[in-house]
């Protein structure tokens, strides 16, 4: 004889109520939503380039989790606008102290000592209260984030080994202090769940934090240089050979747009959920790329730090656009612009396939393609049709202005025109 129920176990569990679940998803998700928003400010803000890639997937994972909770939670009679209050002052005052932290050490340790594994303990909790019948969607959509968060525990725990092995003695005390003071805050708000006592924090142990502020000026550390006007100066020929170059070095590049996503994702307010979602996604795609030509370079056998890394795109986003101008120039400007064919992303497709013959650049830029063609969409949503009421025309002269103050602010920074490497004129 089968088991009953799909072989669901505990099936007479009293288990939760709607309203009890629904505020317990809620909490949970709101420290996904404020970890979405720290690791995207600190992305831009952390040297360590492994480390800024890194926090881009982690902010687009998490975000995802946090809708995923925003649909189940309507299915749970919340409404949105109670879901994306703050359900607890000691909670935001915890993650609001993770967004302080000073460094990268102490930036993971508070993300992978306590806030990710306590989001992870309190999912556990979840399960083993939950009833497993009538709350099996939930239950199902937290059997496969488990898999995302493990796996992004492991990540930082292993990226915190590496850090340690090279940080002194009164770095290592900072991070444990700090450590020790944002557990006291996760117990001030009685865990994730709520469910924990509450233990107020020592008045003693308390440490005084300078508000994070993005940086003016891109972060690299020290294995790279820095260049504000994208590969000048490189003498790239004018050839098959050099373009292809170019195209490797320009998806390597995208780490300074990914960065620039990220500018607009923190300092934007008042924006629909799902503005923060899709940027963070674009954030993510964004650093893919970059990933893309650094895996190219890689295969070819170059030494990546070996070409000056460009950083322009972030230090203009942070110093010379304003409002919603580095997100049209982003997405009007650059991606939508990016569709029309020839040449656009398509071609630069079928230069891969049919006239350089890589087939590793082939895959990458089959993907970026479709990226970009996602990416053009957001323009759409955010810029054509939430900026501008729809008015197509009205966005394109906005990214048309947004061309002209690039311009001028790359003139300022070198001569674009000095040994300028083919195929270099489009793009980001």
């Amino acid at each position: 004889m089968l088991h009953p129920f799909m072989g669901i176990k505990d099936w007479d569990r009293i288990g939760m109520s709607v309203e009890e679940s629904a505020k317990t998803l809620q909490r949970i998700a709101y420290v996904d939503r404020q970890l979405m928003r720290i690791e995207a400010a600190h992305m831009a803000a952390r040297p360590e380039y492994e480390i800024k890639g890194a926090l881009a997937r982690l902010s687009s994972q998490d975000a995802e989790h946090h809708d995923q909770f925003r649909n189940r939670i309507k299915q749970l009679r919340m409404s949105t606008v109670a879901f994306d209050k703050c359900p607890d002052a000691s909670l935001n005052e915890l993650m609001q102290t993770v967004l302080n932290s000073a460094n990268t050490l102490c930036l993971l340790t508070a993300l992978f000592d306590v806030v990710k594994p306590a989001q992870i303990a309190a999912i556990h909790a979840y399960k083993g209260k939950a009833q497993p019948l009538v709350d099996e969607p939930t239950l199902h959509i937290l059997k496969h984030q488990l898999i995302d968060r493990e796996e992004q525990v492991d990540w930082g725990r292993e990226a915190l080994q590496y850090l340690l092995q090279s940080a002194s003695d009164t770095e290592k005390a900072q991070a444990q202090s700090w450590r020790m003071y944002v557990e006291q805050l996760l117990a001030a708000a009685g865990g994730i769940t709520g469910w924990e006592e509450r233990v107020p924090v020592d008045p003693s142990a308390r440490i005084v934090t300078e508000p994070f502020v993005m940086p003016q000026v891109s972060t690299r550390d020290t294995r790279f240089t820095s260049q504000v006007v994208k590969m000048q100066g490189m003498n790239l020929p004018d050839n098959t050979e050099g373009r292809f170059m170019t195209m490797m070095l320009s998806r390597y590049y995208e780490m300074s747009p990914a960065e620039g996503v990220a500018y607009v994702h923190v300092t934007t307010e008042g924006k629909p959920w799902h503005f923060y979602r899709d940027t963070a996604r674009h954030m993510w795609d964004e650093v893919r790329h970059s990933w893309f030509g650094e895996a190219a370079l890689r295969a070819k056998g170059y030494d990546v730090y070996q070409f000056p890394n460009w950083t322009g795109w972030y230090d203009m986003t942070a110093q010379l656009f304003e409002g919603t101008e580095a997100y049209s120039h982003l997405t009007i400007a650059i991606e939508k612009a990016a569709m029309k064919y020839p040449p656009g992303k398509r071609e630069e497709w079928e230069f891969c396939r049919d006239i350089a013959k890589d087939p590793l650049m082939t895959t990458f830029q089959d993907f970026d393609w479709a990226d970009e063609v996602v990416h053009a969409g957001f323009g759409q949503r955010w810029m054509i049709e939430d900026v501008h009421g729809g008015d197509a025309r009205a966005a394109q002269e906005e990214a048309e202005r947004t061309v002209k103050k690039r311009a001028v602010y790359m003139e300022a920074h070198g001569d674009l025109n000095k040994n300028k490497p083919a195929g270099s004129l489009g793009g980001y």
